[in-house]
């Protein structure tokens, strides 16, 4: 008989750490699985439903050739997958069988695994998207919409379950603890709501959060499965496990299996929210009964959250911008104020209130030289110098903050109700003088997903992991915490922190030795100030007039660079018409001659080739011509607009590389003006022959489209990419001049470009343009 105990949740958390979930050694039974060597395409590994998707059990198929059981232009699209230089990145889908006598098909997704190639054989139940291309696009402008973080997190998960049927869509954020938060939710009727429940770090451990930012979804579409095992479970040569990472059928923990029954859900997709290379949160999607998705509607769902997590960032980002906007203005006036002040105590009462409004806080005080003045609500004098005493051995040098002081430092208890949070912003050297803010104690009640506390079963086989069994709303009554410090205040205390170390130590070392020889240093010190004004004066004025010639100059230099701009284009449209206009007359009357020559001289065989072969030498050279107009300046630019002008000029591109092209135009009707139409033009062509020279990339993608005043175009590869640090990249000169040219020539518009890029991640780049 087994024994079960409680066990902490830092004890639950290493061993559930411990779990190798990206090496199960099994898959789901609904799918098959190949690992085939990449040079004789023989099989090393084999698992799952392969008898009824490949027409051999696995044990059948392990040390065959790939070629004995699989159609010869299958085996083709696989050798094409095979290429060292551009290993993929993520699953793709290979190919498709035709519908079997049932009338299904079998998706077969390839992706590299330990130098192996991984076929994976999933039936596809449902219709997949007719254009998956175009179903993200219409998600995007669904939710673009949305006015704040909070709204787009809901327009996500509706728009998430719409296309995907999922009873339950939550957005599952991860709190700095590594804990989570439901923060959005849309149900079906009667479905459970999970939102606004917490749920402990221990739900989601570490490696499952390394394997979800580095596979961005993950799809069960039914829990009660039994794993199918790999054979054999090691790699014959060299003995290591097959990693499944970025396997579509790679069996879960079944403590997550487990888990999810707990919960009384049977399919689940998880898709990954990451901003700025950290996974932000989750889209959580739960069915009450067997869920299966194709392969590229799963496809359309994942490219809709890399998305959709620019946006939501964006917003995070703007939301933080302008708490920064606020605090940078409060911070000048308090450094200014405070630097003039002769008795920084006697300072801080007369400013306690931008104290406060700099952060938010019940009471601020300050202790200097031994001594404490406070405003609000804050501990006494005596127990402020204990608390001092211990920063100073504790806390070392910087900011430093807390909201459960009483946990870090337990005499606090007996103050909690005034300060159970700390902030504390060092102004000297040690011993330190220290700004304080204090926030009160704040009893709270958190509703968590269940209770967060796990079981442990203790057997004879040893530790086996027990999920808690309900996920009722538990309600827990946290004390001696106060309300927490944000990231932008605890970065602002950092940003007064270095403002006021040397203002605020100045001034009182100037008013130490103010009072220790005032009348001594009194003259010195007023003609040093004169000096030193006079001075200031004067480096003022010299840099006045340094700062107006150097705009006079960089105005010269942007009306030249525009001038050339405009002459260029010109010169090119002058070009392009006289080789259309005149050029192609000219060999239009060739042509036109020639027939009435073929017509006039007696016809023999060797003077009707000659004059055939004149006419073709005409053609080629008129069609020449064309093809160097349209370069030059397309007259579809001007005639139809830069859209279309874009798509003739992927198409181009298309036809004479080996490179794919995705072009998303989100549909405007208005007409940019010629200059701004023109400036994206040849950016973008710009863009495209680095690509083409530098990137060895396989697909591009092309974003264009008009938001409010801005237009914003995107252009993105999958090739090397490059570090954006150009002395740490040794980039090509050609490459770095292309950026520096497309900068100059949208500066001239007002644009902006962003390059985001790093080695072996492929390039972005971000043009924005005011209209």
């Amino acid at each position: 008989m087994n024994e079960q105990s409680l066990i902490p949740e830092a004890s639950y958390l290493t061993i559930c750490d411990r779990e190798p979930i990206h090496i199960p050694g099994s898959v789901q039974p609904h799918g098959g699985l190949l690992a085939l060597n990449r040079c004789e395409f023989r099989v090393m590994h084999a698992g799952g439903d392969t008898l009824t998707l490949i027409g051999a059990r696995p044990a059948a198929l392990l040390g065959r050739v790939a070629d004995e059981f699989l159609p010869p232009d299958q085996i083709a699209k696989l050798r094409r997958l095979i290429d060292p230089h551009q290993p993929m990145r993520r699953p793709v889908l290979a190919y498709s069988t035709p519908p079997d006598a049932g009338g299904a098909c079998v998706d077969v997704i390839a992706h590299h695994s330990d130098g192996l190639l991984l076929l994976e054989f999933e039936p596809r139940h449902g219709p997949e998207p007719a254009d998956p291309p175009m179903l993200v696009q219409t998600l995007i402008h669904r939710v673009q919409p949305a006015g704040s973080s909070a709204a787009l997190c809901e327009a996500i998960a509706a728009a998430v379950r719409e296309v995907s049927g999922f009873d339950r869509v939550m957005i599952y954020r991860f709190m700095d603890d590594d804990s989570g938060e439901v923060v959005a939710e849309s149900r079906a009727q009667g479905v459970e709501s999970f939102l606004g429940m917490r749920y402990p770090a221990s739900d989601i451990p570490r490696q499952a959060r390394a394997l979800y930012l580095a596979n961005g979804i993950r799809l069960i579409p039914d829990a009660r499965y039994a794993p199918a095992p790999i054979i054999p479970p090691l790699n014959p040569t060299d003995g290591s496990p097959l990693d499944l990472s970025q396997s579509v059928i790679r069996s879960v923990s079944p403590v997550h299996r487990q888990y999810l029954a707990n919960m009384g859900v049977v399919g689940s997709m998880s898709l990954s929210i990451v901003m700025r290379g950290r996974l932000w949160g989750l889209v959580a999607c739960h069915h009450m009964a067997p869920r299966y998705l194709p392969f590229r509607l799963r496809d359309a769902c994942e490219l809709f959250i890399e998305t959709a997590s620019a946006y939501l960032e964006e917003k995070v980002t703007a939301d933080a911008y302008e708490a920064r906007l606020l605090t940078k203005s409060v911070h000048e006036e308090l450094v200014n104020r405070l630097s003039q002040e002769s008795d920084m105590a006697e300072g801080l009462t007369r400013y306690w209130r931008q104290l406060s409004d700099f952060i938010p806080a019940t009471g601020v005080g300050l202790w200097v030289e031994g001594h404490f003045s406070g405003e609000g609500a804050t501990p006494t004098g005596a127990q402020v110098e204990a608390l001092v005493a211990w920063l100073n051995e504790n806390a070392g040098d910087g900011v430093f903050h807390t909201d459960c002081l009483p946990l870090r430092y337990p005499p606090a208890e007996r103050f909690a109700d005034v300060a159970s949070g700390l902030l504390a912003l060092p102004v000297s050297k040690s011993p330190h003088d220290y700004v304080l803010w204090f926030r009160t104690e704040l009893v709270r009640a958190v509703t968590w997903g269940g209770n967060p506390p796990k079981l442990l079963d203790i057997g004879p086989a040893g530790e086996v992991l027990t999920p808690r069994q309900s996920f009722a709303a538990w309600k827990e009554i946290v004390r001696l915490h106060s309300a927490p410090w944000l990231a932008v205040e605890v970065e602002s205390a950092h940003g007064l922190h270095v403002s006021l170390l040397d203002v605020v130590l100045s001034r009182i070392d100037q008013i130490a030795q103010e009072r220790e020889s005032a009348r001594q240093k009194q003259e010195r010190l007023t003609e040093e100030l004169d000096r030193r004004l006079k001075q200031g004066r004067e480096v003022a004025r010299a840099l006045r007039q340094e700062t107006k010639r150097r705009a006079a100059a960089q105005a010269e230099l942007s009306d030249v660079l525009r001038r050339t701009v405009e002459d260029q284009e010109a010169e090119r449209l002058r070009i392009a018409r006289e080789l259309h206009d005149t050029l192609g007359q000219s060999l239009a009357l060739l042509q036109l001659g020639l027939d009435a020559i073929g017509k006039e001289t007696p016809a023999t065989p060797e003077l009707a080739e000659r004059i055939a072969a004149l006419k073709g030498l005409a053609a080629d050279v008129g069609r020449g011509a064309s093809r160097l107009a349209w370069e030059l300046r397309p007259s579809v630019l001007d005639d139809l607009g830069i859209q279309a002008a874009i798509r003739a000029l992927l198409e181009t591109w298309s036809e004479h590389s080996r490179i794919q092209f995705d072009l998303h135009l989100r549909p405007d009707e208005r007409r940019l003006s010629p200059t701004i139409e023109t400036t994206l033009y040849r950016v973008l062509q710009e863009a495209l022959t680095n690509v083409v020279r530098h990137a060895d990339a396989k697909r591009v993608g092309v974003i264009l489209g008009t938001a409010g005043k801005t237009v914003t175009m995107i252009v993105e590869d999958d090739g090397r990419g490059f570090a954006t640090d150009d002395a740490a990249a040794g980039d090509p000169p050609s490459r770095r001049l292309g950026l520096r040219g497309m900068r100059e020539r949208l500066a001239l518009v007002g644009g902006s470009l962003e390059v985001e890029s790093s080695p072996g991640n492929g390039t972005t780049l971000f043009i924005r343009v005011p209209v």
